[in-house]
């Protein structure tokens, strides 16, 4: 398969039914395309929370991108938690021990120490993109992550 010179697109969501409360069952979905093979809807692994969703959903659009030699590309996110956190926050957490300012414990550590292993070995543009506005890609995104969402057994 033959990937373009600019950024590959993909689009990542999360999504979690009953958020914050119990019985919160959470997805993640990653969108390359109609139809794309490399296509992913599947439930979060650890905590049912919408951020751990889109997090991961991250995560995993980098890991399938390196597993296939695309050097650059553009994640469409409707998170700007994720895209602040990876631009703005992250590198202050980690000279904190993963700490927040307050000194707390950075909630999602574990799935943030995922993507910081991964989000540096290839170019990455994070672009945000409104959610439920008709932009099919993260439409599709999210429909993944419902049906993934669909799958999570604790």
């Amino acid at each position: 398969m033959q990937w373009p010179e600019v950024e590959q697109q993909v689009y990542t969501d999360g999504a979690c039914s009953a958020n914050g409360r119990s019985g919160a069952r959470a997805g993640l979905g990653v969108y390359w395309g109609d139809g794309h093979p490399l296509n992913v809807s599947e439930p979060v692994s650890g905590r049912a929370t919408n951020n751990c969703g889109e997090i991961q959903a991250s995560t995993k659009a980098i890991k399938i991108a390196l597993q296939n030699g695309i050097q650059k590309l553009a994640i469409n996110t409707d998170s700007k938690f994720v895209i602040n956190s990876v631009t703005k926050w992250m590198p202050g957490w980690k000279r904190k021990g993963w700490k927040l300012a307050s000194g707390e414990p950075v909630k999602n550590e574990k799935d943030f120490k995922d993507l910081d292993s991964v989000k540096h070995k290839l170019q990455i543009k994070w672009n945000y993109v409104e959610a439920h506005r008709g932009i099919h890609g993260n439409e599709m995104a999210d429909e993944l992550a419902k049906a993934g969402a669909a799958m999570y057994n604790k």
